[in-house]
């Protein structure tokens, strides 16, 4: 495969003013780092290049077990992040730390970093996604009563009237544990119907804590110190209401990171990446893996084996293979 640069040219976090790789993948969570484990495996000369400080991605903020992951059980998100560092010891100065990329050049499958140039033979999109934040409904505010993540919040809220923000698994799971605990819920969401896995609904029907309002939006929160109460309108007709809650719980979709992408790849309404079931996506030699795929199944699982496949999908291209 083509020739790197003279690795003691580089650190963890040094960069060349211009380099050529097989691989370059940009993204160091799960699916990117297992993409590079598999390249690095099948001797493909790759690098990885991740704007935060470590690897891992959204791993770090799972705050429960996780116990969907065959080969282990986490007691939580930051013992499955040093598993995962652990496992990319062997790349070495193949990853590249603390280098946010400025710009994407896709016709040539390269990035720019750290003042530097980074292309290769191929280029793999595992940027993730990021927290999408209310204007309304600032992160903390009035003394912690709305959040954006209930678990370090739960105790707190516990058995008071609360409002849930958004229709999927991570909106209604919070709205059935509050109602667990004594909560009334109310729970919001834009879209007419849920969108939660059918046996959560099931759950939820059963609850009569919880009060399903579609077709609604936040659009102020109020409290002299304290969250007293939240004002929905209905986009449809300017309808407003308001209801009294001590608690609101936001969780609504992330964004994929692809600011970088767009006019460049094939998207889909959302941001996210539209790739073929090799994970190929519109532009010959680019690929994606993990969350920022259009329709991905956000879990760690399902992260690991895209990395694994996108791997043989680069070997495959770089080979001249259909």
């Amino acid at each position: 495969m083509s020739t790197a640069p003279d690795s003691h040219d580089r650190t963890l976090t040094g960069m060349t003013a211009e380099e050529q790789h097989d691989v370059v993948i940009v993204g160091g969570g799960v699916a990117g780092v297992n993409c590079a484990l598999e390249c690095f495996d099948i001797q493909l000369d790759t690098v990885l290049v991740e704007a935060s400080a470590t690897l891992g991605g959204q791993v770090s903020e799972i705050l429960h077990s996780v116990r969907n992951v065959a080969a282990g059980r986490f007691a939580d998100g930051q013992a499955l992040q040093r598993a995962l560092l652990e496992s990319g010891e062997i790349l070495g100065d193949r990853v590249r730390l603390s280098h946010p990329v400025t710009k994407a050049d896709l016709e040539a499958r390269a990035i720019e970093v750290d003042g530097g140039r980074v292309s290769g033979r191929a280029l793999v999109v595992a940027t993730g996604t990021r927290k999408q934040y209310l204007d309304a409904a600032p992160d903390g505010a009035f003394g912690g009563d709305i959040t954006y993540q209930l678990e370090p919040q739960l105790l707190s809220f516990a058995g008071r009237d609360a409002a849930v923000i958004g229709g999927g698994d991570s909106a209604t799971l919070d709205a059935l544990e509050l109602a667990r605990r004594g909560s009334s819920v109310k729970l919001i969401h834009r879209s007419p119907e849920l969108t939660a896995r059918q046996d959560i609904l099931r759950q939820l029907h059963d609850q009569p804590r919880i009060e399903d309002l579609p077709g609604w939006e936040l659009e102020a929160a109020h409290g002299p110190k304290r969250l007293e109460s939240i004002v929905l309108v209905r986009p449809s007709t300017g309808e407003r209401r308001q209801l009294a809650v001590q608690g609101l719980v936001v969780k609504i979709a992330r964004a994929p990171n692809t600011q970088l992408l767009e006019g460049q790849l094939d998207l889909d309404r959302s941001g996210a990446v539209v790739v073929d079931r090799e994970l190929r996506a519109s532009r010959p030699g680019i690929f994606a893996v993990g969350d920022v795929v259009a329709g991905a199944y956000p879990r760690v699982a399902a992260a690991l084996g895209q990395g694994s496949l996108a791997a043989r999908s680069v070997l495959h291209y770089l080979e001249g293979r259909p």
